[in-house]
C-alpha cells in the first residue's frame, strides 16, 4: 500500500495524522508522516485494515473505528 493511499483514506475519514496514528496503534504523528511519504510501509495487517475501512461508507467506517478503539481484550 502506497503512502498516498493511506493519506487519502485518512483525509476521507476526516482525521489528522495524530488522531489516525492513535486509531492504528502507531507511535504517533511521525509514524504517519513516514508511512504517508513512503519512508516506511504499513504492515500487511494495517494495509488490509485500511483497505477495509476505505471500502465502507464513511459513516460505517467511523462507527467501526470507534468500536474498535474502545475494544479492550482482557
Amino acid at each position: 500500500m502506497k503512502g498516498k493511499e493511506v493519506q487519502e483514506i485518512r483525509e476521507k475519514l476526516g482525521f489528522d495524522r495524530h488522531e489516525f496514528a492513535e486509531y492504528l496503534c502507531l507511535s504517533g504523528y511521525r509514524s504517519m508522516i513516514n508511512i504517508e511519504t513512503d519512508f516506511r510501509k504499513p504492515s500487511k495487517l494495517t494495509g488490509r485494515f485500511l483497505r477495509y475501512l476505505d471500502s465502507q461508507p464513511k459513516k460505517k467506517a467511523l462507527e467501526f473505528l470507534e468500536e474498535f478503539s474502545n475494544y479492550d481484550p482482557k
